[in-house]
């Protein structure tokens, strides 16, 4: 497995919204059911687009036995993706405090409702997953190889909720708390790293994607 599908991989984790998310349903009732909802709800979306992805791009012959469409690809998702730090990088309006139960919390008092917005949150691949992915599919793997790398890459990526839910499974009353100064390091820190992590992705893909269109 190529080790800049794991650095790609950690650098997609970076998503403020989930991990929000994560932290909200860790308050109120049924806290371990949400949680597992959400969190199983985005393992299986992210799994199964990856392979969308792993697929798509064999058979259209964008991996790196065909060095012109692979590089024409590293070069659009890291053009992308610096576009994307832009917009993170440009100043947020202040966001007045919420008192009592926020928007997010009141709508996520089901399963079922903590499900959807797992399948939502993570239903369109970021561009640094599809680059992590399209990393395994230049790797010229068996096919069996590639989807557990693929397995591989999405326990990365997601860290930053799996590791929430496993200790809001085991000691969700230490954990609520812990979670919560999290949050709020995030919501000070989290589009800095998100721009940060683009930033790093966008320059290597189209570093990759230079030196494939000159080899």
């Amino acid at each position: 497995m190529p080790p800049q599908t794991i650095a790609l991989a950690f650098a997609a984790s970076i998503y403020p919204p989930a991990v929000a998310a994560v932290i909200a349903l860790g308050r109120g009732t049924q806290v371990r059911s949400r949680v597992l909802a959400f969190v199983v709800a985005a393992i299986v979306v992210t799994y199964g687009t990856g392979v969308v992805v792993l697929f798509v791009l064999k058979d259209v012959g964008a991996t790196g036995l065909h060095y012109t469409p692979s590089a024409l690809v590293d070069l659009v998702l890291g053009v992308l993706l610096l576009g994307v730090a832009v917009r993170l990088g440009r100043p947020r309006a202040p966001r007045a405090k919420a008192n009592g139960e926020s928007k997010l919390e009141r709508r996520l008092q089901s399963r079922r409702l903590a499900f959807v917005l797992g399948l939502t949150l993570y239903a369109l691949p970021s561009p640094i997953y599809v680059g992590a992915v399209k990393t395994i599919a230049d790797a010229q793997l068996s096919t069996g190889s590639q989807l557990l790398a693929l397995a591989v890459t999405l326990a990365v990526m997601l860290w930053l909720i799996e590791l929430p839910m496993l200790l809001l499974l085991i000691v969700p009353e230490r954990a609520g708390r812990a979670l919560e100064q999290i949050n709020a390091w995030f919501t000070q820190n989290g589009h800095r790293l998100a721009m940060l992590a683009c930033v790093g992705a966008g320059i290597y893909l189209i570093a990759k994607g230079v030196v494939g269109l000159r080899g």
